[in-house]
């Protein structure tokens, strides 16, 4: 063997190992690549999910106060019966799904300041108009991947 096909054996070995040095560098870069692609895809999937119970929950709180406000207090009364900071739960019709549970609950809640409309003249036939407040909870909830949310409404009738 002459020493210019020594050098050509040592020079093609330097070829190998450059070769498989950036086949490594590839190959770290694309596997990186992948998990940030899949942290990506679980990102999207969650920002969906809070999306979808948010405007669920949103709904339902949106269809009780209109069910109050058009003169039905049904669930108020009831609210009221159950005595003071005791929910009353109900699932919001219409809203529910298969993959996707929605509840409203209303709570009385205890007036703890001098209720509104108190007349401080001396006339004895003045007429307390008592306060009453109530709290509305919305849920919006998918068991399957544990997605949740809540919202809170407070009212007052007086």
């Amino acid at each position: 063997m002459t020493k210019h096909q020594s050098r050509n054996i040592k020079q093609q070995g330097a070829a190998l190992v450059i070769c498989l040095v950036l086949l490594l560098v590839i190959t770290l870069i694309s596997i990186a690549g992948l998990s940030d692609a899949a942290d990506q895809e679980k990102m999207a999937s969650n920002a969906q999910q809070y999306n979808q119970t948010f405007q669920a929950a949103e709904g339902a709180m949106s269809q009780a106060l209109n069910i109050i406000n058009g003169g039905n207090s049904a669930q108020l009364s009831a609210a009221m019966a159950a005595g003071f900071d005791t929910p009353i739960d109900k699932t919001a019709t219409g809203l529910e799904t298969s993959y996707m549970d929605v509840t409203i609950s209303y709570t009385h809640k205890k007036v703890s300041s001098i209720p509104t409309g108190i007349s401080l003249n001396a006339d004895e036939n003045s007429v307390v108009i008592g306060e009453v407040r109530f709290v509305l909870d919305s849920e919006a909830k998918m068991p399957q991947s544990g997605a949740t949310t809540k919202l809170s409404q407070g009212i007052s009738y007086e």
